[in-house]
Protein backbone atom coordinates (compact mmCIF):
# COMPACT_ATOMS: atom_id res chain seq x y z
CA UNK A 1 0.00 0.00 0.00
CA UNK A 2 1.44 3.37 -1.04
CA UNK A 3 1.85 6.61 0.83
CA UNK A 4 -1.23 8.06 -0.91
CA UNK A 5 -3.57 5.21 -0.11
CA UNK A 6 -2.55 4.27 3.44
CA UNK A 7 -5.46 4.38 5.85
CA UNK A 8 -4.28 2.11 8.67
CA UNK A 9 -1.90 3.05 11.46
CA UNK A 10 1.51 1.53 10.94
CA UNK A 11 1.40 1.23 7.14
CA UNK A 12 5.02 0.66 6.05
CA UNK A 13 6.88 3.06 3.78
CA UNK A 14 10.48 1.95 3.64
CA UNK A 15 11.97 2.40 7.09
CA UNK A 16 8.97 4.45 8.20
CA UNK A 17 5.56 3.53 9.57
CA UNK A 18 2.88 5.97 8.43
CA UNK A 19 0.65 6.91 11.34
CA UNK A 20 -1.61 9.83 10.39
CA UNK A 21 -2.28 11.82 7.23
CA UNK A 22 -1.61 15.45 8.17
CA UNK A 23 -2.47 17.12 4.89
CA UNK A 24 -2.22 17.30 1.14
CA UNK A 25 -0.23 19.99 -0.59
CA UNK A 26 0.28 21.04 -4.17
CA UNK A 27 3.00 18.46 -4.71
CA UNK A 28 2.44 15.74 -2.17
CA UNK A 29 1.02 14.36 1.02
CA UNK A 30 2.38 14.85 4.52
CA UNK A 31 2.26 12.11 7.12
CA UNK A 32 3.06 11.83 10.77
CA UNK A 33 5.30 8.80 10.79
CA UNK A 34 7.52 6.68 13.01
CA UNK A 35 11.16 6.34 11.94
CA UNK A 36 12.21 2.81 12.91
CA UNK A 37 15.92 3.65 12.46
CA UNK A 38 16.03 6.64 14.81
CA UNK A 39 13.09 5.65 17.04
CA UNK A 40 11.33 9.01 16.73
CA UNK A 41 8.17 10.56 15.35
CA UNK A 42 8.78 12.60 12.21
CA UNK A 43 6.85 14.31 9.44
CA UNK A 44 7.21 12.72 6.00
CA UNK A 45 6.33 14.61 2.84
CA UNK A 46 5.93 12.29 -0.14
CA UNK A 47 5.62 13.43 -3.74
CA UNK A 48 2.11 12.72 -4.99
CA UNK A 49 1.76 9.51 -6.99
CA UNK A 50 0.39 11.24 -10.10
CA UNK A 51 3.45 13.52 -10.16
CA UNK A 52 6.04 10.80 -9.67
CA UNK A 53 6.66 10.55 -13.41
CA UNK A 54 6.70 14.32 -13.95
CA UNK A 55 10.28 15.54 -14.25
CA UNK A 56 9.35 19.14 -13.47
CA UNK A 57 7.61 18.32 -10.21
CA UNK A 58 10.35 15.92 -9.22
CA UNK A 59 12.82 18.75 -9.69
CA UNK A 60 10.69 21.14 -7.66
CA UNK A 61 10.39 18.59 -4.89
CA UNK A 62 14.16 18.18 -4.77
CA UNK A 63 14.55 21.98 -4.74
CA UNK A 64 12.32 22.21 -1.67
CA UNK A 65 14.29 19.59 0.21
CA UNK A 66 17.61 21.10 -0.81
CA UNK A 67 16.52 24.68 -0.10
CA UNK A 68 15.18 23.92 3.36
CA UNK A 69 18.23 21.79 4.09
CA UNK A 70 20.56 24.70 3.29
CA UNK A 71 18.86 26.98 5.80
CA UNK A 72 20.10 27.00 9.35
CA UNK A 73 17.41 29.06 11.02
CA UNK A 74 15.22 28.09 13.96
CA UNK A 75 12.11 29.21 12.09
CA UNK A 76 12.65 26.78 9.22
CA UNK A 77 11.70 23.19 10.03
CA UNK A 78 14.88 21.08 10.11
CA UNK A 79 15.27 18.47 7.38
CA UNK A 80 16.52 15.13 8.68
CA UNK A 81 17.00 13.50 5.30
CA UNK A 82 15.49 13.17 1.86
CA UNK A 83 15.64 10.64 -0.92
CA UNK A 84 13.57 8.05 -2.75
CA UNK A 85 11.64 4.98 -1.57
CA UNK A 86 9.92 2.63 -4.01
CA UNK A 87 10.19 5.23 -6.76
CA UNK A 88 8.66 7.97 -4.59
CA UNK A 89 10.59 11.05 -3.53
CA UNK A 90 10.25 11.96 0.13
CA UNK A 91 11.49 14.46 2.71
CA UNK A 92 11.93 13.49 6.37
CA UNK A 93 11.59 16.51 8.67
CA UNK A 94 10.92 17.37 12.29
CA UNK A 95 7.32 16.81 13.34
CA UNK A 96 5.73 19.99 14.71
CA UNK A 97 2.52 19.80 16.72
CA UNK A 98 0.54 22.87 15.73
CA UNK A 99 -1.71 24.63 13.23
CA UNK A 100 -1.02 26.72 10.18
CA UNK A 101 -1.74 30.43 10.32
CA UNK A 102 -4.54 30.21 7.76
CA UNK A 103 -6.47 27.86 10.05
CA UNK A 104 -5.92 30.18 12.99
CA UNK A 105 -7.13 33.19 10.99
CA UNK A 106 -10.37 31.37 10.18
CA UNK A 107 -11.36 32.27 13.75
CA UNK A 108 -10.81 35.97 13.07
CA UNK A 109 -7.98 38.49 13.03
CA UNK A 110 -5.18 38.50 15.58
CA UNK A 111 -4.20 41.26 17.97
CA UNK A 112 -1.47 43.57 16.73
CA UNK A 113 0.99 42.38 19.35
CA UNK A 114 0.51 38.71 18.49
CA UNK A 115 0.66 39.52 14.80
CA UNK A 116 4.01 41.26 15.13
CA UNK A 117 5.47 38.39 17.14
CA UNK A 118 4.59 36.01 14.33
CA UNK A 119 5.72 38.33 11.54
CA UNK A 120 9.07 38.87 13.24
CA UNK A 121 9.74 35.15 13.29
CA UNK A 122 8.77 34.63 9.66
CA UNK A 123 10.86 37.66 8.73
CA UNK A 124 13.90 36.01 10.30
CA UNK A 125 13.35 32.82 8.29
CA UNK A 126 12.96 34.78 5.07
CA UNK A 127 15.98 36.93 5.83
CA UNK A 128 18.07 33.79 6.30
CA UNK A 129 16.88 32.54 2.91
CA UNK A 130 17.55 35.87 1.23
CA UNK A 131 21.09 35.98 2.60
CA UNK A 132 21.94 32.85 0.61
CA UNK A 133 20.16 34.16 -2.48
CA UNK A 134 16.97 32.14 -2.04
CA UNK A 135 13.53 33.66 -2.73
CA UNK A 136 10.58 31.75 -1.25
CA UNK A 137 7.94 33.09 -3.71
CA UNK A 138 4.95 31.61 -1.88
CA UNK A 139 4.75 33.39 1.47
CA UNK A 140 1.18 33.03 2.74
CA UNK A 141 -0.65 32.05 5.95
CA UNK A 142 -1.00 28.38 5.02
CA UNK A 143 2.79 28.17 4.72
CA UNK A 144 3.35 29.46 8.26
CA UNK A 145 3.09 26.82 10.98
CA UNK A 146 2.64 27.74 14.65
CA UNK A 147 3.16 25.45 17.62
CA UNK A 148 1.28 25.75 20.90
CA UNK A 149 3.66 28.49 22.05
CA UNK A 150 3.21 30.52 18.84
CA UNK A 151 6.70 29.60 17.68
CA UNK A 152 6.52 30.10 13.92
CA UNK A 153 7.97 28.00 11.13
CA UNK A 154 8.07 28.95 7.46
CA UNK A 155 7.36 25.87 5.36
CA UNK A 156 6.94 24.76 1.74
CA UNK A 157 9.98 25.89 -0.23
CA UNK A 158 8.64 23.91 -3.18
CA UNK A 159 8.68 26.87 -5.59
CA UNK A 160 11.65 28.68 -4.08
CA UNK A 161 14.52 29.53 -6.38
CA UNK A 162 17.86 31.26 -6.37
CA UNK A 163 17.94 34.85 -7.56
CA UNK A 164 18.48 34.81 -11.31
CA UNK A 165 17.50 31.14 -11.70
CA UNK A 166 15.30 30.43 -14.71
CA UNK A 167 11.78 29.17 -14.12
CA UNK A 168 11.22 25.47 -14.29
CA UNK A 169 8.14 25.88 -16.44
CA UNK A 170 9.60 28.42 -18.83
CA UNK A 171 6.21 30.10 -18.90
CA UNK A 172 6.93 33.10 -16.74
CA UNK A 173 7.02 33.79 -13.03
CA UNK A 174 3.27 34.10 -12.39
CA UNK A 175 2.81 30.44 -13.39
CA UNK A 176 3.36 29.37 -9.80
CA UNK A 177 2.53 30.95 -6.48
CA UNK A 178 -0.61 32.33 -4.86
CA UNK A 179 -2.35 35.28 -6.49
CA UNK A 180 -3.56 36.88 -3.27
CA UNK A 181 0.02 37.53 -2.11
CA UNK A 182 1.77 38.04 -5.43
CA UNK A 183 3.76 41.22 -5.99
CA UNK A 184 3.09 43.46 -9.01
CA UNK A 185 6.49 42.72 -10.57
CA UNK A 186 5.73 39.01 -10.56
CA UNK A 187 2.45 39.66 -12.31
CA UNK A 188 4.31 41.73 -14.90
CA UNK A 189 6.79 38.86 -15.36
CA UNK A 190 9.64 41.13 -14.38
CA UNK A 191 12.77 40.41 -12.41
CA UNK A 192 11.94 38.83 -9.08
CA UNK A 193 14.10 39.08 -6.00
CA UNK A 194 13.72 39.16 -2.22
CA UNK A 195 11.47 42.22 -2.45
CA UNK A 196 8.68 39.99 -3.77
CA UNK A 197 8.80 38.11 -0.46
CA UNK A 198 8.72 41.44 1.40
CA UNK A 199 5.53 42.35 -0.46
CA UNK A 200 3.97 38.97 0.35
CA UNK A 201 4.93 39.25 4.02
CA UNK A 202 3.26 42.68 4.15
CA UNK A 203 0.13 41.05 2.71
CA UNK A 204 0.27 38.43 5.46
CA UNK A 205 0.74 41.19 8.05
CA UNK A 206 -2.39 42.91 6.75
CA UNK A 207 -4.39 39.66 6.81
CA UNK A 208 -3.33 38.85 10.37
CA UNK A 209 -4.52 42.26 11.56
CA UNK A 210 -7.83 42.31 9.68
CA UNK A 211 -8.74 38.70 8.94
CA UNK A 212 -8.96 39.60 5.25
CA UNK A 213 -6.70 39.32 2.26
CA UNK A 214 -5.50 42.76 1.09
CA UNK A 215 -7.40 42.65 -2.18
CA UNK A 216 -10.66 40.79 -2.59
CA UNK A 217 -11.69 39.11 -5.80
CA UNK A 218 -13.08 35.80 -6.94
CA UNK A 219 -10.98 35.62 -10.10
CA UNK A 220 -7.35 35.94 -11.05
CA UNK A 221 -8.11 38.97 -13.19
CA UNK A 222 -9.71 40.98 -10.38
CA UNK A 223 -6.98 40.17 -7.87
CA UNK A 224 -4.18 40.79 -10.35
CA UNK A 225 -5.62 44.14 -11.37
CA UNK A 226 -5.87 45.19 -7.73
CA UNK A 227 -2.25 44.24 -7.02
CA UNK A 228 -1.16 46.17 -10.10
CA UNK A 229 -3.29 49.30 -9.72
CA UNK A 230 -5.06 49.70 -6.37
CA UNK A 231 -3.31 51.50 -3.50
CA UNK A 232 -2.40 49.35 -0.50
CA UNK A 233 -5.37 49.05 1.86
CA UNK A 234 -5.32 50.69 5.28
CA UNK A 235 -5.70 48.16 8.10
CA UNK A 236 -6.85 50.79 10.60
CA UNK A 237 -9.92 51.37 8.43
CA UNK A 238 -10.55 47.70 7.81
CA UNK A 239 -10.15 46.92 11.52
CA UNK A 240 -10.59 49.91 13.86
CA UNK A 241 -8.52 48.33 16.67
CA UNK A 242 -5.36 48.49 14.55
CA UNK A 243 -3.13 51.48 15.41
CA UNK A 244 -3.07 53.98 12.55
CA UNK A 245 0.76 54.00 12.24
CA UNK A 246 0.48 50.45 10.89
CA UNK A 247 -1.13 51.90 7.75
CA UNK A 248 2.21 53.36 6.70
CA UNK A 249 3.95 50.05 7.31
CA UNK A 250 1.54 48.29 4.95
CA UNK A 251 1.83 51.11 2.40
CA UNK A 252 5.62 50.75 2.32
CA UNK A 253 5.71 46.97 2.42
CA UNK A 254 3.15 46.72 -0.39
CA UNK A 255 4.52 49.55 -2.52
CA UNK A 256 4.02 48.92 -6.25
CA UNK A 257 7.63 49.88 -6.93
CA UNK A 258 9.95 47.28 -5.34
CA UNK A 259 12.51 50.02 -4.76
CA UNK A 260 10.09 51.83 -2.44
CA UNK A 261 9.66 48.84 -0.12
CA UNK A 262 11.65 48.00 2.98
CA UNK A 263 15.16 46.77 2.27
CA UNK A 264 14.68 43.54 4.21
CA UNK A 265 11.95 41.52 5.88
CA UNK A 266 13.60 42.38 9.20
CA UNK A 267 13.11 46.09 8.47
CA UNK A 268 9.42 45.42 7.74
CA UNK A 269 8.98 43.53 11.01
CA UNK A 270 10.83 46.22 12.98
CA UNK A 271 8.62 48.92 11.47
CA UNK A 272 5.50 46.95 12.37
CA UNK A 273 6.65 46.58 15.97
CA UNK A 274 7.46 50.29 16.21
CA UNK A 275 4.02 51.15 14.81
CA UNK A 276 2.18 49.23 17.51
CA UNK A 277 4.60 50.12 20.32
CA UNK A 278 4.28 53.90 19.97
CA UNK A 279 0.52 53.91 20.72
CA UNK A 280 1.14 51.71 23.76
CA UNK A 281 3.58 54.25 25.17
CA UNK A 282 1.30 57.19 24.52
CA UNK A 283 -0.06 58.35 27.91
CA UNK A 284 -3.76 58.51 28.58
CA UNK A 285 -5.66 60.51 31.16
CA UNK A 286 -9.02 60.38 32.80
CA UNK A 287 -10.88 57.81 34.82
CA UNK A 288 -12.16 54.67 33.23
CA UNK A 289 -15.93 54.32 32.82
CA UNK A 290 -17.74 51.48 34.55
CA UNK A 291 -17.12 48.14 32.88
CA UNK A 292 -19.66 47.03 30.33
CA UNK A 293 -21.39 43.69 30.84
CA UNK A 294 -19.80 40.74 29.12
CA UNK A 295 -21.56 37.45 28.62
CA UNK A 296 -18.51 35.25 28.18
CA UNK A 297 -16.27 37.05 30.69
CA UNK A 298 -18.22 38.16 33.75
CA UNK A 299 -15.23 39.37 35.78
CA UNK A 300 -14.87 43.19 35.87
CA UNK A 301 -11.37 43.23 34.42
CA UNK A 302 -12.44 41.29 31.38
CA UNK A 303 -15.52 43.43 30.96
CA UNK A 304 -13.33 46.52 30.87
CA UNK A 305 -10.99 44.97 28.33
CA UNK A 306 -13.84 44.06 26.04
CA UNK A 307 -15.78 47.26 26.48
CA UNK A 308 -15.99 47.80 22.73
CA UNK A 309 -18.83 45.83 21.15
CA UNK A 310 -18.38 42.98 18.76
CA UNK A 311 -17.17 42.26 16.20
CA UNK A 312 -14.44 44.89 16.71
CA UNK A 313 -13.70 43.43 20.08
CA UNK A 314 -10.00 42.79 19.98
CA UNK A 315 -7.99 45.54 21.71
CA UNK A 316 -4.33 45.26 20.87
CA UNK A 317 -3.10 46.58 24.19
CA UNK A 318 -4.37 47.53 27.60
CA UNK A 319 -5.21 51.22 27.76
CA UNK A 320 -7.19 53.34 30.18
CA UNK A 321 -10.28 54.46 28.25
CA UNK A 322 -11.15 58.13 27.94
CA UNK A 323 -14.16 59.11 30.06
CA UNK A 324 -17.45 59.12 28.19
CA UNK A 325 -19.30 62.42 28.46
CA UNK A 326 -23.08 62.44 28.91
CA UNK A 327 -24.95 62.99 25.69
CA UNK A 328 -26.42 66.19 27.11
CA UNK A 329 -23.01 67.78 27.65
CA UNK A 330 -22.17 70.24 24.85
CA UNK A 331 -19.00 69.22 23.06
CA UNK A 332 -17.36 71.27 20.32
CA UNK A 333 -15.45 68.15 19.32
CA UNK A 334 -16.15 64.49 19.98
CA UNK A 335 -13.75 62.94 22.43
CA UNK A 336 -11.42 60.36 20.81
CA UNK A 337 -12.29 57.74 23.42
CA UNK A 338 -15.99 58.05 22.71
CA UNK A 339 -15.51 58.07 18.97
CA UNK A 340 -13.34 54.97 19.14
CA UNK A 341 -15.99 53.22 21.18
CA UNK A 342 -18.72 54.19 18.75
CA UNK A 343 -16.68 53.18 15.73
CA UNK A 344 -15.82 49.84 17.25
CA UNK A 345 -19.45 49.37 18.19
CA UNK A 346 -21.17 49.74 14.91
CA UNK A 347 -18.72 50.23 12.09
CA UNK A 348 -16.37 47.39 11.36
CA UNK A 349 -14.70 47.35 8.00
CA UNK A 350 -14.31 43.70 7.11
CA UNK A 351 -12.52 42.69 3.90
CA UNK A 352 -13.02 46.06 2.23
CA UNK A 353 -16.44 47.02 3.53
CA UNK A 354 -18.04 48.00 6.82
CA UNK A 355 -20.61 45.79 8.49
CA UNK A 356 -22.60 48.19 10.65
CA UNK A 357 -24.89 46.96 13.39
CA UNK A 358 -27.89 48.82 14.56
CA UNK A 359 -30.48 51.39 13.59
CA UNK A 360 -31.22 54.60 15.50
CA UNK A 361 -34.76 55.38 16.59
CA UNK A 362 -34.66 58.39 18.91
CA UNK A 363 -35.79 57.56 22.43
CA UNK A 364 -37.91 60.68 22.49
CA UNK A 365 -39.86 59.19 19.58
CA UNK A 366 -40.18 55.74 21.09
CA UNK A 367 -43.38 56.70 22.90
CA UNK A 368 -45.11 57.52 19.65
CA UNK A 369 -47.51 54.80 18.49
CA UNK A 370 -45.94 52.53 15.93
CA UNK A 371 -47.53 52.30 12.54
CA UNK A 372 -49.21 48.96 11.87
CA UNK A 373 -46.98 46.66 9.84
CA UNK A 374 -47.56 46.62 6.14
CA UNK A 375 -47.21 43.35 4.30
CA UNK A 376 -45.28 44.97 1.49
CA UNK A 377 -43.31 48.11 0.83
CA UNK A 378 -45.27 50.88 -0.84
CA UNK A 379 -43.79 50.90 -4.32
CA UNK A 380 -45.56 51.81 -7.54
CA UNK A 381 -45.30 49.54 -10.54
CA UNK A 382 -41.98 50.31 -12.18
CA UNK A 383 -40.02 48.52 -14.87
CA UNK A 384 -37.24 46.32 -13.43
CA UNK A 385 -33.76 47.84 -13.40
CA UNK A 386 -30.86 46.05 -15.11
CA UNK A 387 -27.72 45.11 -13.13
CA UNK A 388 -25.66 47.87 -14.72
CA UNK A 389 -27.95 50.46 -13.12
CA UNK A 390 -26.94 49.57 -9.55
CA UNK A 391 -23.81 51.72 -9.41
CA UNK A 392 -25.78 54.80 -10.36
CA UNK A 393 -28.18 54.31 -7.46
CA UNK A 394 -25.68 54.78 -4.66
CA UNK A 395 -25.36 58.30 -3.30
CA UNK A 396 -22.26 60.35 -3.97
CA UNK A 397 -20.00 61.36 -1.14
CA UNK A 398 -21.39 64.92 -1.05
CA UNK A 399 -24.90 63.58 -0.49
CA UNK A 400 -23.61 61.21 2.18
CA UNK A 401 -21.85 64.05 4.00
CA UNK A 402 -25.04 66.10 3.84
CA UNK A 403 -27.20 63.25 5.15
CA UNK A 404 -24.74 62.67 7.99
CA UNK A 405 -24.43 66.40 8.76
CA UNK A 406 -20.70 65.94 8.35
CA UNK A 407 -17.72 67.06 6.33
CA UNK A 408 -14.69 65.04 5.40
CA UNK A 409 -16.32 61.64 5.01
CA UNK A 410 -14.81 59.62 2.18
CA UNK A 411 -15.49 56.31 0.48
CA UNK A 412 -13.28 53.56 1.91
CA UNK A 413 -14.53 50.41 0.19
CA UNK A 414 -17.00 48.80 -2.16
CA UNK A 415 -18.60 45.37 -2.17
CA UNK A 416 -20.21 43.25 -4.88
CA UNK A 417 -20.68 40.04 -2.88
CA UNK A 418 -22.38 39.51 0.45
CA UNK A 419 -20.41 38.55 3.54
CA UNK A 420 -21.47 35.82 5.94
CA UNK A 421 -21.08 36.61 9.64
CA UNK A 422 -23.83 34.21 10.73
CA UNK A 423 -21.41 32.22 12.89
CA UNK A 424 -20.94 35.30 15.08
CA UNK A 425 -24.63 35.58 15.98
CA UNK A 426 -25.89 32.51 17.86
CA UNK A 427 -29.45 33.90 17.84
CA UNK A 428 -30.00 33.73 14.10
CA UNK A 429 -33.38 35.41 14.45
CA UNK A 430 -31.50 38.67 15.01
CA UNK A 431 -28.88 38.26 12.28
CA UNK A 432 -30.76 40.67 10.01
CA UNK A 433 -30.36 43.37 12.65
CA UNK A 434 -26.81 42.51 13.68
CA UNK A 435 -25.32 43.12 10.23
CA UNK A 436 -26.41 44.67 6.95
CA UNK A 437 -26.59 42.73 3.65
CA UNK A 438 -25.79 39.30 5.09
CA UNK A 439 -25.57 36.29 2.81
CA UNK A 440 -27.71 34.13 5.09
CA UNK A 441 -30.40 36.81 5.38
CA UNK A 442 -30.72 37.08 1.60
CA UNK A 443 -30.27 33.34 0.96
CA UNK A 444 -33.11 31.85 -1.06
CA UNK A 445 -34.58 35.25 -1.89
CA UNK A 446 -33.51 35.05 -5.52
CA UNK A 447 -31.36 38.19 -5.51
CA UNK A 448 -29.10 38.42 -8.55
CA UNK A 449 -26.65 41.28 -7.97
CA UNK A 450 -25.65 43.81 -5.35
CA UNK A 451 -23.51 46.86 -4.81
CA UNK A 452 -22.48 48.44 -1.54
CA UNK A 453 -20.25 51.35 -0.67
CA UNK A 454 -18.83 52.30 2.68
CA UNK A 455 -17.96 55.85 3.67
CA UNK A 456 -16.58 57.09 6.92
CA UNK A 457 -14.76 59.85 8.71
CA UNK A 458 -12.19 58.02 10.83
CA UNK A 459 -13.18 57.82 14.49
CA UNK A 460 -16.36 59.85 13.90
CA UNK A 461 -19.08 58.36 11.71
CA UNK A 462 -19.76 55.74 9.08
CA UNK A 463 -22.29 54.76 6.42
CA UNK A 464 -22.90 51.50 4.59
CA UNK A 465 -25.31 51.95 1.68
CA UNK A 466 -26.28 48.85 -0.29
CA UNK A 467 -28.61 48.09 -3.17
CA UNK A 468 -29.65 44.51 -3.97
CA UNK A 469 -31.15 43.59 -7.34
CA UNK A 470 -33.95 41.06 -7.80
CA UNK A 471 -35.18 39.66 -11.13
CA UNK A 472 -38.57 41.31 -10.60
CA UNK A 473 -40.38 43.79 -8.41
CA UNK A 474 -42.38 40.89 -7.01
CA UNK A 475 -39.15 39.25 -5.88
CA UNK A 476 -38.04 42.39 -4.06
CA UNK A 477 -41.47 42.80 -2.50
CA UNK A 478 -41.46 39.19 -1.31
CA UNK A 479 -38.08 39.71 0.32
CA UNK A 480 -39.38 42.80 2.11
CA UNK A 481 -42.39 40.86 3.36
CA UNK A 482 -40.10 38.15 4.72
CA UNK A 483 -37.90 40.81 6.29
CA UNK A 484 -40.84 42.26 8.20
CA UNK A 485 -41.27 38.94 9.94
CA UNK A 486 -37.58 38.44 10.68
CA UNK A 487 -37.07 42.00 11.96
CA UNK A 488 -40.23 41.91 14.09
CA UNK A 489 -39.13 38.61 15.62
CA UNK A 490 -36.11 40.38 17.10
CA UNK A 491 -37.97 43.51 18.21
CA UNK A 492 -37.25 44.37 21.84
CA UNK A 493 -34.89 41.43 22.30
CA UNK A 494 -31.27 41.08 23.30
CA UNK A 495 -28.74 39.05 21.36
CA UNK A 496 -25.04 38.35 21.54
CA UNK A 497 -22.34 38.79 18.94
CA UNK A 498 -19.54 36.34 19.71
CA UNK A 499 -16.10 36.23 18.17
CA UNK A 500 -12.71 34.86 19.19
CA UNK A 501 -14.11 33.64 22.50
CA UNK A 502 -15.52 37.03 23.49
CA UNK A 503 -19.17 38.07 23.58
CA UNK A 504 -21.04 41.37 23.58
CA UNK A 505 -24.69 41.90 24.40
CA UNK A 506 -26.82 44.02 22.04
CA UNK A 507 -30.29 45.37 22.80
CA UNK A 508 -32.84 45.81 20.02
CA UNK A 509 -35.36 48.62 20.26
CA UNK A 510 -38.86 48.65 18.74
CA UNK A 511 -39.00 47.61 15.11
CA UNK A 512 -41.24 49.83 13.01
CA UNK A 513 -42.54 49.69 9.46
CA UNK A 514 -43.44 53.20 8.39
CA UNK A 515 -44.70 53.57 4.83
CA UNK A 516 -42.72 50.59 3.60
CA UNK A 517 -39.46 51.36 5.40
CA UNK A 518 -38.31 49.04 8.18
CA UNK A 519 -36.29 50.47 11.04
CA UNK A 520 -34.95 49.25 14.36
CA UNK A 521 -32.54 50.16 17.14
CA UNK A 522 -29.52 48.09 18.17
CA UNK A 523 -27.55 49.36 21.16
CA UNK A 524 -24.40 47.50 22.24
CA UNK A 525 -23.72 47.25 25.95
CA UNK A 526 -21.54 49.97 27.39
CA UNK A 527 -21.99 52.47 24.55
CA UNK A 528 -24.04 55.64 24.85
CA UNK A 529 -24.93 56.08 21.17
CA UNK A 530 -26.75 53.78 18.80
CA UNK A 531 -26.71 53.42 15.06
CA UNK A 532 -29.40 53.62 12.45
CA UNK A 533 -30.58 51.00 9.98
CA UNK A 534 -33.16 51.21 7.24
CA UNK A 535 -34.56 48.70 4.74
CA UNK A 536 -36.98 49.43 1.91
CA UNK A 537 -37.62 48.38 -1.69
CA UNK A 538 -38.30 50.23 -4.92
CA UNK A 539 -39.15 48.39 -8.13
CA UNK A 540 -36.88 45.31 -8.17
CA UNK A 541 -34.28 46.78 -5.80
CA UNK A 542 -33.89 46.31 -2.05
CA UNK A 543 -32.17 49.22 -0.32
CA UNK A 544 -30.26 48.32 2.85
CA UNK A 545 -28.61 51.20 4.75
CA UNK A 546 -26.76 51.53 8.03
CA UNK A 547 -25.33 54.67 9.60
CA UNK A 548 -23.31 55.34 12.72
CA UNK A 549 -23.13 58.54 14.76
CA UNK A 550 -25.21 60.51 12.29
CA UNK A 551 -28.17 62.82 12.91
CA UNK A 552 -31.58 61.30 13.65
CA UNK A 553 -33.14 59.72 10.60
CA UNK A 554 -29.93 59.64 8.57
CA UNK A 555 -30.28 56.02 7.44
CA UNK A 556 -33.91 56.47 6.47
CA UNK A 557 -33.01 59.66 4.63
CA UNK A 558 -30.30 57.90 2.63
CA UNK A 559 -32.61 54.97 1.86
CA UNK A 560 -35.33 57.30 0.63
CA UNK A 561 -32.89 59.28 -1.53
CA UNK A 562 -31.76 56.05 -3.18
CA UNK A 563 -35.38 54.96 -3.58
CA UNK A 564 -36.15 58.24 -5.33
CA UNK A 565 -33.40 57.53 -7.87
CA UNK A 566 -35.04 54.18 -8.66
CA UNK A 567 -38.39 55.84 -9.16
Amino acid sequence: MGADEADVDGTPFGRYRLIELLGRGGMGVVWRAYDTFTDRIVAIKVLAAHLSEDDEFQQRFRIEAHAAGRLNDPHVIPIHSYGEIDGRLYVDMRFIEGRDLQTILSDGPLSATRTVRIIEQVAKALNAAHKIGLVHRDVKPSNILLDEDDFAYLIDFGIARNTGQRNLTGTGDPAIGTWAYMSPERLRKGEVDARADIYALACVLYECLTGCQPFQGDSFESQALAHLQDPPPRPSITEPTVPQPVDEVIATGMAKDPGQRYDTTIALADAARAAITDPIRRPTTGAAPPPAPSIARPDPAAATRYRHPQPALRPDFEQTPQPLQPLTTPQPRRRPGLIAAIAATVAVVVCGFIAITGYLVLHRHSSAPAQPPSSTASTPELPPLPPNALNGLLLGIDAINAAMDSTGMSAVGTMTTMPDFSSRVPDRACLALAYAVQAEVYAGSGWSAMRAEVAQKPQQNAVNQAVVLFPSAQGASSFFTASIKSWMTCSGRQFVIAMNGNSQMHTVGPVTNNDGTLSATVTPAGVLQSCERALTVAANVAIDVATCAGPPGSAVSIAHQISAKVR
